[in-house]
C-alpha cells in the first residue's frame, strides 16, 4: 500500500460516464501522481512523473477544471477542484498541452539547427513574460542522442533552484513542437557585452559577475552536477548575471555519452584531451572559469590563434597560454588586478586536483573585493592546509570563517619556506614583467 499520508497534494476527481460518474482520490508524490476508488486496493491510474507523461488540460472561461492523459492507448478526462495548484506543483516535470491555452507568442529573438526561442507573455497576464524555446521533433530526432540529450536537460533543470541559474518554468508539447517555457531575462549575453568591451570590464564588474557565478556553480557542484560548457556565450547579463543551457551539463562522475563536448577555448585539459581510463569531474567548471575571468578582467581570449593555420581547438588541446594584462585597461596597475591575476593560475592548473573549488574561488574573490590585501598569502595557507590532507568539508568551513573575518591568526612559521614554494608552485611561476603579471606556458599534459 502507497504511504497515501506523506502524499504532497490530495483531490477528490471525477470521471464522468454515460449513467453514473466515478469518484476518485488524487494523490501526488515527488515521482508519481495516483488516482484511486479505495486507498485498500492497488491504484485505478498511475502517472509516472518525468518526461513520458504528458496532461492535456481542459478549461473553462480560462479555468482549469480538468485534464485528459493517455491510459491503456486511450485517453481519460477527470474534473476536479484546485488544479491550477496541481499544474504550479507539477510543473516541468512532465509535458502539459495546449500551449496556446497559457501563453501567447510575441516575437522571435532567436534561432538554431532545431529551433527558434521566443518572447511571449501569459495568456491572462500580458504583463508577465517568458522566453519560449521551440524544438522542432523532426530536427531535433535527425541528431545523435538528440531526444533524450533534450530529456536529461530538462529534468537536470526542473532540480535546480538559484537566483543566477536560468529557471525552467514548463514543458509542453505537441505533434510536431516540443516548447520549453523559460524565464525572461532582459539582457544580453556575456559574449554580446565584451563584444563592445575591447579592454574587458571594470574591476568591480568582473568581481559582481564572477561572485555571482561562482555562487551559482559551486550550488550545482554541491547537488553533484557540472556544468561543462561555462563561457560567456552561456551567461545572460543583466541585472544579475544567469547561467544557461545545461544541454552539455551531467551528474558528477556519471559516464558521459559525449565525454569531449565544451567550446574550444574554455575546455579543460581532461576534457580536451580525454582519456576513458581518467574519468574527469566538476573542477572541468572551475577552468571554464578561469578563461572567463581572463577574459573579463583583458578582453582577450585566454587562447589566441597567432596564425591563420592554427585553430582554437588546437590551442586549447595543446594547452599553452600566456597571462597578461591589458596594458589599456584602466585599472592595469591596481591592487584588485594583481590580486585577481594571483587567483587566475589555481584556476587554471592543468592536474584539476590542484584546482581550487568553487567555494573557495569565491571566498578569495569576496576577499579582494573587502580590499584582502594579503590574498597570496590566504591562498598558500590554503594550500597549506590541502597539503595536511585536511577534508574538503574543512576547508571550506575555513574559508567561510575567513569571509565572515572570524578567523583566528594561525601561525605557518613551522612550515618550511621549502614547503610554501613547493605547495604554491604557481605563485613561483608569476613574475612582474614590464608591469604585467605573466605566466610561462604549461607543459604539454602527457
Amino acid at each position: 500500500m502507497l504511504p497515501y499520508e506523506n502524499a504532497l497534494f490530495t483531490v477528490q476527481v471525477t470521471r464522468k460516464h454515460f449513467f453514473k460518474d466515478k469518484n476518485y482520490s488524487l494523490y501526488l508524490f515527488s515521482d508519481e501522481l495516483v488516482m484511486t476508488d479505495d486507498i485498500m486496493k492497488q491504484p485505478k491510474y498511475n502517472l509516472k512523473m518525468n518526461l513520458t507523461t504528458t496532461i492535456k488540460w481542459i478549461l473553462e472561461e480560462k479555468r482549469i477544471v480538468g485534464f485528459e492523459f493517455t491510459y491503456n492507448n486511450g485517453f481519460k478526462i477527470v474534473y476536479g477542484p484546485k488544479l491550477n495548484l496541481l499544474k504550479e506543483m507539477i510543473a516541468g516535470k512532465i509535458f502539459y498541452q495546449p500551449i496556446l491555452s497559457f501563453y501567447q507568442f510575441q516575437m522571435e529573438m532567436g534561432s538554431g539547427m532545431t529551433g527558434s526561442v521566443y518572447r511571449c507573455v501569459a495568456a491572462d497576464n500580458a504583463n508577465l513574460y517568458y522566453a519560449i524555446k521551440k524544438i522542432d521533433k523532426l530536427k531535433i530526432a535527425q541528431h545523435e542522442g538528440g531526444i533524450p540529450q533534450l530529456v536529461h536537460e530538462l529534468s537536470l533543470l526542473s532540480s535546480l533552484s538559484h537566483p543566477n541559474i536560468v529557471k525552467l518554468k514548463e514543458t509542453y508539447a505537441d505533434n510536431q513542437y516540443y516548447y520549453i517555457i523559460m524565464e525572461y531575462i532582459n539582457g544580453r549575453t556575456l559574449y554580446s557585452e565584451l563584444s563592445s568591451r575591447q579592454y574587458g570590464l571594470s574591476i568591480a564588474e568582473t568581481i559582481k559577475i564572477m561572485k555571482e557565478l561562482l555562487d551559482a556553480v559551486s550550488y550545482i557542484h554541491d547537488k553533484g552536477v557540472m556544468h561543462r560548457d561555462i563561457n560567456p556565450l552561456n551567461i545572460m547579463k543583466a541585472e544579475t548575471v544567469k547561467l544557461i543551457d545545461f544541454g552539455l551539463a551531467r551528474k558528477i562522475k556519471n559516464q558521459l555519452n559525449f565525454p569531449t563536448s565544451g567550446t574550444p577555448g574554455y575546455m579543460a585539459p581532461e576534457i580536451i584531451n580525454y582519456n576513458k581510463d581518467k574519468q574527469y569531474d566538476e573542477k572541468a567548471d572551475i577552468y571554464s572559469l578561469g578563461c572567463l575571468l581572463y577574459k573579463l578582467l583583458t578582453g582577450e581570449n585566454l587562447f589566441n590563434t597567432k596564425s591563420a593555420k592554427q585553430t582554437v581547438y588546437q590551442i586549447n588541446k595543446d594547452g599553452y597560454y600566456e597571462l597578461k594584462k591589458q596594458p589599456s585597461h584602466p585599472e592595469v596597475n591596481s591592487m584588485k588586478m594583481d590580486q585577481l591575476f594571483i587567483l587566475l593560475p589555481y584556476m587554471l592548473e592543468i592536474d584539476p586536483s590542484n584546482r581550487l573549488s568553487a567555494k573557495i574561488c569565491l571566498t578569495i574573490i569576496e576577499e579582494i573585493d573587502n580590499n584582502n590585501q594579503n590574498i597570496d598569502r590566504l591562498i598558500k595557507k590554503i594550500l597549506v592546509r590541502k597539503s595536511l590532507n585536511t577534508t574538503t568539508i574543512e576547508e571550506q568551513r575555513s574559508c567561510e570563517r575567513i569571509s565572515k573575518g572570524r578567523i583566528a591568526k594561525q601561525s605557518i612559521d613551522g612550515i618550511s619556506k621549502k614547503s610554501l614554494d613547493e605547495l604554491s608552485i604557481f605563485t613561483k611561476k608569476v613574475m612582474v614583467q614590464n608591469q604585467q603579471k605573466v605566466i610561462l606556458p604549461h607543459k604539454k599534459q602527457a
